[in-house]
């Protein structure tokens, strides 16, 4: 083939893809473009190259070096080349069809992939595993206390609200308080740690929530926080007192 035997007779002579090219003066892509079979030199192309290798065009071609001694030998060359070009664009106009069609199918499949989660999502409630609780309209009701700064209530408060949104997927946290220094003292004794007792109301909403009732709304409900090694509210426990 062409692209082999430039290559095999460039490497006889030494030359570099680079050096090759600069010998034609044109850029060395060109060069490898040849060898690779993606083009081919015209017919001044590959006379000068014949030239530079120092080898006659029917060595280039492949054919018998007879065929160099025919009066019409570039002409013959020029429709060789000519009907390679033909065919080699043939073929990067049906690889370009293909890639539209593959595009095309990818694109149809991805919309009919999108429009089938759609129709899932719309007529199937959402499981409550990847929804959030909702603390952000909770109704703090201040309660004094002589055992707890108002910052170490508003601190273990904060922590609940966290929880809430991270664990209690679906629900609402509707109110919370501070339960009052006669409980929390009790706890107190009882665990033998600064422990500190909320109390809230939260509704759950339309979904599975295992021992608790849907769309019901939970009032008085504790939530148990003790003060850790490093000094913050760590909660621990909650349900009904």
């Amino acid at each position: 083939m062409l692209s082999d035997n430039i290559k095999n007779l460039r490497k006889q002579k030494g030359y570099t893809q680079e050096t090759l090219a600069q010998a034609l003066n044109i850029v060395r892509q060109t060069v490898s473009k040849w060898e690779k079979g993606y083009s081919v030199p015209d017919a001044d192309m590959l006379e000068k190259l014949s030239e530079v290798l120092e080898v006659p065009v029917s060595d280039l071609l492949g054919k018998p070096s007879e065929a160099a001694e025919q009066a019409s030998e570039l002409e013959k060359i020029s429709a060789q080349l000519a009907i390679l070009n033909e065919q080699m664009a043939r073929e990067m106009a049906r690889r370009k069809r293909n890639r539209k069609i593959k595009i095309i199918i990818a694109s149809v499949i991805f919309g009919l992939l999108f429009i089938f989660v759609a129709s899932i999502l719309i007529t199937h409630p959402v499981s409550s595993s990847i929804m959030s609780g909702d603390a952000s309209n909770v109704r703090v009701l201040e309660r004094q206390s002589s055992l707890y700064s108002q910052e170490e209530i508003e601190s273990a408060i904060e922590v609940i609200k966290r929880d809430f949104e991270n664990d209690w997927n679906g629900c609402t946290l509707n109110t919370i308080y501070y339960a009052g220094d006669e409980v929390c003292a009790d706890e107190t004794r009882e665990r033998g740690v600064k422990t500190i007792v909320l109390m809230s109301d939260f509704t759950t909403g339309n979904y599975d929530f295992g021992s608790l009732n849907s769309n019901y709304t939970y009032t008085n409900w504790n939530w148990i926080l003790i003060e850790n090694e490093h000094g913050r509210w760590e909660h621990i426990d909650h349900g009904y007192g």
